[in-house]
């Protein structure tokens, strides 16, 4: 997907599209899925789950089920389940500080980066608790 996938998250059309109710119900329709196949929803670095947040982020793994209807404007969210992941607000912030500022991950495929950076500071959170522990 290349540079342009990684600063996405920033442009105009996307922040519209994380306001649609299309999205909206796409984000409902996530939670709900990992419930009934019996798995509360956890941030992938610090495991807290929905239950105890109150709310977690979904980070996109790939925009390849996010369209716009060039008639209308409307927005459709076909993400497959497996291109969500579920993040804690800090973490999800955190993960986008790495992944846009960066050079390293200029250029990579945006699940690659993602991946490369969640088990970078799901490592960095282990060896702190190791060292306060």
């Amino acid at each position: 997907m290349g540079r342009f996938g990684l600063d996405r998250t920033g442009s105009t059309s996307y922040r519209e599209y994380l306001r649609s109710q299309a999205w909206g119900y796409r984000r409902v329709r996530w939670f709900e899925q990992c419930r009934q196949a019996g798995v509360e929803p956890a941030c992938q670095v610090c495991q807290v789950r929905l239950d105890e947040a109150g709310t977690l982020d979904l980070h996109h793994l790939s925009y390849e089920g996010v369209h716009q209807d060039p008639q209308t404007g409307a927005w459709q969210a076909r993400e497959k389940h497996e291109e969500l992941m579920p993040l804690c607000r800090e973490h999800h912030q955190r993960l986008h500080e790495i992944m846009d500022g960066r050079k390293e991950f200029f250029g990579w495929n945006r699940a690659r980066a993602s991946v490369v950076i969640v088990a970078r500071m799901i490592r960095q959170r282990r060896r702190k608790a190791a060292v306060t522990s």
